[in-house]
This record gives C-alpha cells, structure tokens and sequence, in this order.
C-alpha cells in the first residue's frame, strides 16, 4: 500500500454523518418544534380574533354595546383569551362604526425566557 492509496482510505472513511452531527441536527429540530407548538395557539388565537371582528363587521352593529356583546359571545366560542369585549375600541367615522383592538400575547419559553406578540387590527378601511 503506498501513500495515496492510504489518504484514499482515510477521506471515504471520514464521509457521512457522525454521531455528534446527528445529535446536533435532532437538537435543532425539536427546539424547532417545541417553539413552533408554543407559539402555534398564540397565532391561532389571532386569526379567530380577525375572523370574529370581521364577522361582528358584516353583521352591521347599529352600536358600541351591541359590539361588544357580540364579541363576547364569540370569544367563547372561539377560545378567545386575550382580549375582551371592553378592550375593542369603537368609533364613528362617517357614519360606520369602526372596530379596532390591540392586545399583547406573552408565551413563556424556558425559565425566564420569553416571546411577546403584539397584535393589533381595524376595520377602519384603508388602514393595515
């Protein structure tokens, strides 16, 4: 056996993925995914509010109370907990009530780690 053939040897044998490189890669994906299911009901929960607001929207409320009742009893249905009825910030403008709300979704992750959302949205036309 000469000289090349032995550095042949040795580089098809370094090839592949080690025990270490795997390790790291199943780390990274299920840090992956446990952050992806801790934030996953926090957007959840962000499109049912959208969905509930253009839903109270369509219906025509003639009133701020009518509103806000309304939007109470869809947070029930929906899971909604982040926001109530009285958070939801109702005008006028030109004659149409105009809904809007902000809120904020802190999701605690290890120890004293954590993401914080801010959602916000109108049916003020033109607007977001």
């Amino acid at each position: 056996m000469n000289l090349s053939s032995l550095r042949t040897a040795n580089r098809k044998s370094c090839r592949g993925f080690s025990t270490l490189s795997a390790m790291f890669w199943l780390a990274l994906l299920v840090s992956g995914m446990y952050l992806f299911f801790k934030v996953l009901p926090a957007v959840n929960e962000s499109f049912s509010v959208r969905k509930a607001i253009r839903g109270i929207e369509a219906s025509g409320p003639a009133t701020p109370l009518e509103v806000i009742n309304a939007f109470d009893r869809q947070k029930v249905v929906d899971g909604i907990v982040s926001l109530n009825g009285r958070d939801l910030e109702i005008t006028r403008e030109e004659g149409v009530l105009v809904i809007s709300y902000a809120y904020d979704r802190k999701i605690p992750l290890v120890g004293g780690v954590s993401l914080l959302f801010r959602y916000e949205g109108t049916t003020r036309k033109g607007a977001l």
